[in-house]
Order: structure tokens, then sequence, then C-alpha cells
């Protein structure tokens, strides 16, 4: 019923916005992309692909808009775009350690046996080493994390200089 009107609000939340804000923002994002990637990849008719469409689309969104920033040598965006690109691993890490239970609540009430992540490890005849998967994609995560705080650090400024020897 919820996603007939606002898919905002599509996430059951214990508080009004989580934990702040921006994770609303960020995790109401990632979700519409989550989302949508089941269709765009759903159009190559291999359902394999549909079902992971919506996690590789979280993930190269907020890789190809850093790539974009960086080239374009914008800290700020580079810095926020590798932040909800490290958000998005931890993201789908959290929706991967969940495969075996299927405890997460579906958009839409679909049945548990939707679930991205059984689907995906089940093809892949790896569901028993779910977790090992999970601590995987949160150590990625939690490695661009880390990569978000430092990168001003690995970006070096270049400087326009000023002649200030005004001859008046």
């Amino acid at each position: 019923m919820t996603i007939e009107y606002n898919i905002l609000l599509a996430v059951s939340y214990k508080h009004v916005f989580g934990f702040s804000m921006i994770y609303f923002v960020m995790d109401n994002l990632t979700l519409i992309i989550h989302e949508a990637g089941h269709t765009i990849f759903g159009i190559f008719g291999w359902r394999f692909l549909t079902v992971l469409g919506g996690t590789l689309l979280q993930i190269l969104i907020p890789f190809v808009l850093f790539i974009a920033s960086w080239r374009s040598r914008k800290v700020i965006a580079s810095q926020a775009s590798i932040y909800w690109l490290g958000f998005a691993w931890l993201d789908s890490a959290a929706y991967s350690a969940d495969a075996y239970t299927q405890d997460l609540p579906l958009i839409g009430n679909l049945p548990k046996s939707s679930h991205d992540f059984l689907n995906i490890l089940s093809d892949m005849n790896i569901l028993n080493h779910y977790m090992t998967v999970a601590w995987i994609m949160f150590t990625i995560g939690f490695l661009i994390l880390v990569t978000a705080i430092l990168l001003p650090f690995f970006k070096t400024q270049q400087t326009k200089y000023v002649n200030l020897d005004l001859k008046i």
C-alpha cells in the first residue's frame, strides 16, 4: 500500500527518520536506484542479471559519479560520491547477511522467496557461505568509507599563482 503513495515511506523505520536525515535520504535514494536496477537489467532477459541488477546499479551509479567528479577535480563531489559508494556496499552487505533467514521486509510485500541475495547465492550454489559474502562486502564498504574520509589527502591541490608584484 505504501508504494502506491510514496516510495520514500516504503521502508519501515522504528523512528521517523532512522538514524538521521542524511541516512534517511541516502537509504531511500539507494533503494529507488536498487529497484530501478532490476527493471533496467531485466531488459536483457537473463533472470540472474535481473536479480543482480538492483545491487549492481546501486553500486555502479555512485562509482560512475565518483569517477566523473574525480576526473573533473571536484574533491567534495568525489568525497560525497565515494561515501555513497561505501554506503551502498554496506547496505548490500546487510542484505546479503539476511539471505539465509530473510528477515528484512521486502518492498510490495513480496514473498520471502523474492529475496535478491537468496536467489543470487542459491543460483551460484554458495548460499551456505552467505556470511562470508556479507563480510567481504562489508569489508569493501568499510575500506571505501575510510577512503572517503582520507580522500582529500590523495588529491594534490593545483594552485593558480597570481603575480602580486604590481608596478604602479
